[in-house]
């Protein structure tokens, strides 16, 4: 049985909304945030959204996902239907329904047993994934405009309209995955079986939340401008031959790229290597427009996009669902 996968819509796609009530709200503050305020009007960011590929953007969340989901462990039948049985068991307590609940606990202790016989060095495992994207709708200047404006805002201790504007600046996909613990989880279905039998449906169903508060959530976070970059230089790689200035402004668009991940914070650990992707393409830039053979120089760069991506895929941000 398959986990579960919920995506959810693109949160901040066009950010039209956000942006006209932001203007709205700082037209009338003082003429200061006026001056802030006309380079984030709607009209500005009309403008953007319709500079942005919006086929683009689908395509590199759409690849991302599917490398996701190729990479994804699935987790044993067993363990499926070990947790649905929990469940079911919390449901009957909550309903009163004491034999109906020992009996999908007896499901859930013979379900879990079974995956262990077959496994006995399970430990996480996955259950199910969400990925929810967040997309900013701009270019870097557009994100310096609004740095700069919160900056002023906060030095006149405008501090809520400063963070009103802060708030559309993610460009991310994030991918979390909950885990069952295998060392735990069984062992509360166990207790909770005893429980039963003793005639504590209290602690059974306490023994249950307990269990489930046991999962763990990992969460990768995939800077979007990072995966555009890489398409657009991907792209640029097919064209230079037939389209030179087209592969040209690609190249300029996937630096612009990459400058909105670092003004959006997406790359302090990894500062060298944004850094170094730059130089790439800008020693990619120099020798098409010199006439001289870059073929090697997309292959060397097509693999430094992939060992960054990894870099970031393997940054994961661990919670416990009870927190």
């Amino acid at each position: 049985m398959k986990a579960k996968i919920a995506i959810s819509t693109i949160v901040t796609a066009l950010l039209m909304g956000t942006t006209a009530l932001s203007a709205n709200m700082m037209e009338n503050q003082t003429s200061q945030k006026d001056h802030y305020a006309a380079k984030l009007n709607a009209d500005n960011f009309k403008n953007k959204a319709q500079e942005a590929d919006a086929k683009r953007l689908h395509k590199v969340i759409d690849k991302e996902i599917k490398a996701d989901h190729l990479a994804q462990k699935q987790a044993p039948k067993e363990i499926m239907d070990g947790l649905k049985s929990t469940i079911m068991a919390l449901r009957a307590l909550q309903a009163n329904n004491t034999a109906s609940a020992k009996q999908y606990l007896e499901e859930a202790t013979k379900s879990f047993d079974t995956a262990l016989k077959n496994d006995s060095k399970l430990d996480l495992v996955p259950v199910d994934e969400r990925i929810v994207v967040r997309d900013f709708t701009g270019d870097a200047k557009l994100v310096k405009h609004i740095k700069d404006a919160t900056i002023t805002l906060l030095k006149n201790n405008e501090t809520q309209a400063a963070r009103a504007m802060l708030l559309p600046l993610e460009d991310q996909m994030t991918i979390s995955v909950q885990y069952l613990p295998m060392k735990i989880y069984p062992e509360a279905t166990k207790q909770a079986q005893k429980d039963l039998a003793n005639g504590n449906n209290q602690a059974a169903f306490n023994d249950i939340v307990t269990a489930l508060n046991s999962f763990v959530i990992k969460s990768v976070i995939i800077p979007i401008p990072l995966l555009t970059a890489q398409d657009m230089v991907l792209e640029a790689s097919k064209l230079q031959k037939q389209d030179k200035e087209k592969a040209l402004k690609l190249l300029t668009s996937a630096q612009d790229e990459l400058q909105k991940a670092v003004l959006l914070g997406y790359t302090k650990k990894h500062s060298k290597v944004y850094k170094s992707l730059n130089d790439e393409i800008t020693s990619i830039k120099d020798n098409i427009k010199g006439g001289h053979s870059v073929a090697k120089l997309y292959e060397h760069i097509k693999h430094s996009f992939s060992s960054l991506l990894h870099l970031h895929r393997e940054e994961e941000h661990t919670n416990n669902m009870k927190k």
